[in-house]
């Protein structure tokens, strides 16, 4: 189990979802990692742990704790579907050597300075290469 498993609980029983092992498993995994693991990445890392987990259902609950706003769901530039449990305004780099994201700091006001526009949201996802690969 990870660290901050009772965290996990807590966020999402203060969320109203329902506790279950693979939801509690899986949001206790990205919110103790920094590597905005993919689905596969989730799976790989949890199936020792509990056998009768599905990469369907890390794909299930990933897109439930996305649409209870506890997760951000990024799609990098390759096309991989990669999750963060960081909620705070940041922006994301892909690496286009080794494929990893990192968070960045990022200003938010600098963004939001047009005022002819409503701002529901904001992406803000750079590429290049990261300080191990260069």
């Amino acid at each position: 189990m990870m660290v901050k498993t009772n965290e996990a609980e807590r966020i999402l029983r203060e969320s109203g979802i329902r506790i279950t092992k693979p939801r509690v498993d899986v949001y206790d995994y990205i919110i103790s990692k920094k590597s905005h693991p993919t689905c596969e990445e989730i799976y790989d890392n949890l199936k020792g742990s509990n056998p009768s987990l599905s990469l369907a259902t890390i794909y299930n609950v990933t897109d439930r704790l996305v649409d209870e706003n506890l997760l951000i769901r990024i799609t990098a530039p390759n096309g991989e579907r990669r999750f963060d449990g960081t909620l705070d305004f940041h922006g994301h780099f892909y690496c286009e050597s080794c494929g990893m994201v990192f968070d960045y700091v990022i200003k938010k006001h600098h963004l939001e300075s047009d005022s002819r526009f409503i701002y529901n949201n904001i992406d803000v996802m750079a590429s290049g290469i990261c300080p191990n690969c260069q």
